[in-house]
């Protein structure tokens, strides 16, 4: 059990189990992967009983769409970093496509997760959906500061980001032998391609 097991504990009693369940299960998947993940050895790691997670997350599914939102968020704001001070269009959604793979570098587990089989097939998990959305919007407002028409945008949003997922994807399993030290720019230089090639 954690040292600091009781100072948590009490933080549960003013309605911050569901963030803890959230941050042991975050731990739990960067470890281990998304099998590692149980409700009954979150609550373990959370010092509460299995009982007390059913209050926030009735199955293993909701607890992975609140993590895969939470991935969602932090990739974003790994994005807007990268962003940050770059010019519009071209220029912005480069840097934004680095920052996309640099998450998921330092976040493997998660970005699988969060790439993998999509988790909100039902429609059951709308906040997921708007975090998804709201990533994502950055990268098409760089085509549409582009010159791209909206509609358009959005289709090409769409392509970018799903082929630059395969280009991540392959690195993180070894599959395109880029070293770490190449990476950064095998990605940017991946973005202009892509780029290009939707224009």
């Amino acid at each position: 059990m954690s040292p600091d097991w009781r100072k948590t504990r009490k933080t549960f009693r003013h309605g911050h189990l569901a963030e803890a369940l959230v941050k042991a299960a975050l731990k739990r998947l960067e470890m281990d992967g998304v099998d590692a993940l149980s409700l009954r050895e979150l609550a373990r790691d959370a010092g509460v009983n299995h009982r007390a997670v059913y209050r926030h997350f009735p199955d293993k599914l909701s607890l992975i769409a609140r993590v895969a939102e939470h991935g969602w968020q932090r990739m974003g704001r790994r994005i807007s970093l990268s962003m940050k001070g770059k010019a519009a269009g071209e220029p912005a959604l480069i840097a934004g496509g680095v920052g996309l793979f640099l998450f998921a570098r330092e976040h493997p587990n998660l970005f699988h997760l969060m790439a993998g089989p999509r988790v909100n097939v039902d429609s059951a998990f709308p906040t997921l959906e708007t975090a998804i959305g709201a990533t994502l919007a950055m990268l098409e407002r760089a085509f549409i500061d582009a010159g791209t028409a909206p509609g358009i945008a959005r289709l090409r949003t769409a392509l970018f980001a799903s082929a630059l997922q395969g280009v991540t994807t392959q690195i993180l399993h070894r599959r395109l032998h880029v070293s770490a030290v190449e990476a950064r720019d095998f990605v940017a230089d991946a973005c202009k391609m892509l780029f290009k090639g939707l224009r």
